[in-house]
């Protein structure tokens, strides 16, 4: 259920910061790709998350934007940086893996680095490994890949239904969860029907449109 939120989401998101020239062509001709990105360096902990689309006739009709956070073990240095303005210049194939050089925008706590050298590795469709080159953004992120997982709906929904067999678990967890979201967007209780904790089913669709139909209000 999160992850069918955070899948409209996401397409929203990208629908909205995106060139609308890209809508131009047919929604068929794209190939997309979505998912959690993270990595480890030293003391360092990266989560977040990714979105990427192309145009396999058109490489300059393409665009990637990953925004993720950054924080010390010790949950210390908590910030944000973003990975946006992508320009792909090539894509080959080495088996079943799809790797694709080009050039992002990072931001920086000193401002944005723009024409950052940076390969895209999918393998096998299931992992997403991004290189950026180190030397111009101060090894911030190290030497080494941020790694990323490559989500279809397919797999969203084996992941979600999965996590749905704990019934007792979710019949507690859903009505705090969609508390939580209320209490954060000021949604008025009596808006919505009553949750019950206990025998009460709530379908991801209504979920998803609650949260959807509410997201606007102050």
């Amino acid at each position: 259920m999160i992850l069918a939120t955070f899948m409209i989401s996401g397409v929203l998101l990208s629908l909205t910061g995106t060139n609308a020239h890209a809508l131009s062509t047919s929604p068929s001709d794209y190939e997309y790709g979505y998912g959690p990105v993270a990595s480890i360096n030293n003391d360092w902990i990266l989560v977040g998350n990714s979105m990427g689309y192309g145009n396999p006739s058109n490489l300059s009709d393409s665009g990637f934007h990953a925004t993720f956070s950054m924080v010390m073990k010790n949950g210390s240095a908590y910030h944000i940086h973003q990975i946006f303005n992508a320009v792909i210049d090539d894509v080959m194939m080495d088996g079943n893996n799809t790797i694709m050089k080009g050039s992002v925008t990072v931001t920086m706590m000193e401002g944005s680095v723009s024409n950052v050298p940076t390969n895209w590795t999918i393998n096998n469709n299931n992992t997403l490994a991004i290189s950026m080159d180190p030397s111009m953004i101060d090894d911030h992120f190290g030497d080494t890949p941020i790694y990323g997982l490559e989500l279809t709906p397919e797999k969203e929904i084996e992941i979600r239904n999965t996590m749905g067999e704990d019934s007792k678990f979710m019949d507690k967890w859903i009505p705090l969860m969609v508390q939580n979201t209320m209490n954060a967007l000021k949604i008025d209780a009596g808006n919505i029907s009553n949750v019950s904790t206990t025998n009460q089913s709530l379908t991801d669709e209504s979920i998803d449109l609650m949260l959807m139909n509410n997201s606007a209000m102050p």
